[in-house]
């Protein structure tokens, strides 16, 4: 799940961001896998995902629910389920299940390394491998700025662009929405469901507070 990498902001701001993606191994396993990624879809619901999404119906930003996700399932060959989490503890809640069941789906948690590695001993895995990203090389001035990196690198596939972030941002800024709405609105074209909403309100919330203490100092 590499196009979940490369999310980036505080630690605290991190801590607060996990992103879960269950898929069977194609041409090893994904034949009746449908009916297990279901049923993981039914503990994931139960847990209370920040967002979820598939291929086949976008995500629950975009119109769809998540028992559209479910019931839509059948159409991928290989299907997969992708969602994040705003809460450790949720995460957990649906690992133990997912392990207690043993369904023999491969299970990729994406966060901060050690957040992760604490989650993988008090459930008792090995995790298999660790994908790291090396940041951005290259031109790097003429990426946007941070809070604008913060918001787009939750949306690994590159689906979200920097003028919409921006635009978001002047209309919460001009009152004309609140942060909630512009977080919501940033997370449809993501059709993972893989934009965490709840830190892209958080993100949005701090960057209004540094303009207006910004604006009071004069700056």
């Amino acid at each position: 799940m590499t196009h979940s990498l490369h999310r980036r902001g505080s630690i605290e701001s991190l801590k607060k961001d996990y992103v879960l993606l269950f898929t069977p191994a194609a041409r090893i396993n994904h034949e009746g896998s449908h009916e297990k990624l279901r049923e993981i879809i039914d503990i994931i619901a139960e847990a209370g995902p920040t967002n979820i999404g598939s291929y086949e119906v976008r995500n629950i930003y975009d119109g769809s629910t998540i028992q559209d996700i479910r019931d839509n399932l059948y159409k991928a060959k290989v299907p997969r389920v992708r969602c994040c989490f705003s809460s450790r503890e949720k995460v957990l809640q649906v690992l133990k299940k997912v392990k207690e069941r043993d369904y023999g789906i491969s299970v990729t948690v994406s966060g901060l390394t050690d957040e992760v590695l604490k989650m993988a001993q008090e459930l008792g895995c090995k995790p298999h491998s660790i994908n790291l990203s090396l940041g951005v090389w290259g031109r790097t001035e003429r990426l946007p700025v941070e809070t604008v990196m913060e918001i787009v690198t939750m949306c690994g596939h590159g689906m979200m662009a920097q003028s919409l972030v921006e635009k978001q941002l002047e209309l919460v800024k001009k009152g004309r929405k609140t942060a909630r709405q512009a977080a919501e609105e940033l997370a449809r074209p993501c059709t993972c469901g893989i934009v965490n909403v709840d830190r892209a309100e958080e993100i949005i919330n701090h960057y209004l507070a540094q303009e207006k203490q910004a604006g009071a100092a004069g700056r």
